[in-house]
């Protein structure tokens, strides 16, 4: 066999071999700003946006995902002619495209059981195996819950929580397997806010800084046995533990019931971290990053637009 035959086959070969998918996170939030970034957050890209500054209105993206290769993002806001709803799906955080445009806010947006799922205009669930196509699923009859807020999937359920509008202290959650039947909604819940799964089980973290547990998103136990006074504003699950803090301390737990104060701090909102790297945004839309959760540092200067969400590009 010549050189040139063992040369033509040994390229043959490599090209066969999957190329290496480098490391993506995207930030998303107010005018429909999409950011990317490829080193951990230290810096960031504008990809897109819609408007600077944008408001609470129908260019909010306040959700997304990365599932089946794609990062899948909606939000919208507003009413009348000024409302709006979006889905949005890129491949690499840089080039996007709607898949769905309605009225009025599409939020949250989840993935699970191999299928998308969110809540649409008249408290219609949406759901797409693909987010591409989209179907109706269930309706809300109940009349409290108008205005979904988060939400999170595990233990084989969506769970989606909300209020009445506003500031009321109506809170609601939805339980479903799959947008297309509801399985449980309770409109007697203490308080909502962000939520996390991890460790089998829901951990939701109010902005006054209540917290609940929940396996199967039906029943909630607040919990009791957070160290001090303690009022963390911000959660996140890195994979192995969960992290809640503010500016004035963090606490870490391994089961979502059990804390203890953990050696990190951060002045902004915690969005991501997988517990080695951290990324976090301040009001509006600033960045910081961190490789120890101790020592803070500014990401590059953008224009102002808050930040919802980040999301990274596979495990």
């Amino acid at each position: 066999m010549t050189k040139t035959v063992c040369l033509v086959l040994a390229l043959s070969l490599l090209a066969l071999l999957p190329l290496h998918s480098e490391e993506t996170w995207i930030a998303v939030g107010y005018g429909g700003r999409r950011l990317v970034s490829t080193d951990a957050g230290k810096t960031w890209e504008i990809a897109e946006e819609w408007a600077q500054p944008g408001g609470d209105d129908g260019n909010n993206l306040m959700s997304a995902v990365f599932a089946q290769g794609k990062f899948v993002v909606a939000g919208g806001g507003g009413g009348g002619d000024k409302g709006a709803g979006h889905i949005l799906v890129s491949e690499d955080g840089r080039t996007w495209r709607h898949t769905l445009k309605t009225k009025n806010r599409v939020i949250p947006l989840l993935f699970g059981n191999d299928r998308f799922v969110a809540i649409g205009p008249g408290k219609q669930f949406v759901w797409s195996a693909d987010a591409e196509t989209w179907n109706e699923g269930a309706k809300i009859e109940e009349k409290v819950a108008t205005h979904p807020r988060k939400g999170c999937f595990g233990n084989g359920v969506f769970v989606i929580v909300g209020n009445h509008g506003g500031n009321t202290t109506e809170y609601w959650c939805v339980v479903t397997p799959d947008g297309e039947a509801i399985t449980s909604l309770k409109t007697d819940l203490k308080a909502i806010g962000d939520i996390v799964f991890g460790a089998g089980r829901f951990v939701m973290l109010s902005r006054d800084g209540v917290m609940m547990t929940s396996v199967d998103g039906i029943s909630w136990t607040e919990t009791s046995s957070l160290p001090g006074e303690a009022k963390p504003r911000w959660i996140v699950w890195t994979g192995d533990e969960f992290l809640v803090g503010d500016g004035k301390g963090s606490l870490s737990s391994t089961d979502g019931l059990e804390w203890k104060a953990a050696a990190f701090a951060s002045n902004a909102h915690v969005k991501w971290s997988d517990g080695k790297r951290f990324i976090a945004t301040g009001w509006p839309g600033k960045m910081s990053w961190s490789s120890d959760g101790k020592t803070w540092e500014k990401a590059n200067e953008l224009t102002a637009n808050g930040i919802n969400v980040v999301v990274k590009k596979g495990p």
